[in-house]
């Protein structure tokens, strides 16, 4: 029984150790990013949103997140160097106020755009968003929730395996 609770606790935080490096490598380095040009725009203007360290020839969705709001604006495609620039019109019937552009592929990434409601236009009225934009339920992508539910399980699985094993065999090693 002494040997084994050493091993189990060596066990467990190598698990440990393994999770916290998933959800670190999961981040990324850091060097994967979007950015807005101009950050502060009339709704109804037109803003470039462009990424850099993607995953080259990859697809992004682009999306406009924002209190209740989340507005599809395309798909875009990386080139070779894992790079993209796109114009993106922002519909005229936002309201005023801070919103989120998103870049959804492998991971989520994020810049903030503000908004000032068009004088006299949509947002004024409660009339129907524009026609070319389309308004959905905010959705994210669930792998990150999954890996991590399946490293604690194995850790306490793991764990309990050590614990009756040593409960088990506790006693029947040679003195």
């Amino acid at each position: 029984m002494r040997r084994s609770m050493p091993v189990a606790l060596v066990l467990g935080l190598a698990l440990s150790l393994s999770a916290g490096l998933a959800a670190v490598a999961h981040e990324g380095s850091g060097e994967a990013k979007v950015q807005v040009e101009p950050a502060a725009v009339t709704a109804g203007e037109t803003v470039v949103l462009a990424g850099s360290g993607l995953e080259p020839d990859s697809d992004r969705v682009l999306v406009l997140v924002g209190g209740d709001l989340t507005v599809a604006l395309g798909i875009v495609k990386t080139d070779a160097e894992g790079m993209f620039s796109q114009a993106l019109t922002i519909p005229a019937h936002l309201p005023s106020g801070t919103f989120e552009l998103q870049a959804i592929g492998d991971e989520t990434l994020t810049t903030p755009l503000s908004v000032t409601a068009a004088a006299g236009g949509a947002a004024a009225t409660s009339g129907p968003p524009d026609a070319g934009s389309t308004i959905m339920p905010r959705e994210r992508p669930q792998i990150e929730l999954a890996l991590i539910i399946v490293l604690i399980a194995m850790v306490i699985g793991v764990g309990g395996w050590l614990a009756w094993r040593a409960e088990r065999f506790g006693g029947s090693h040679p003195a």
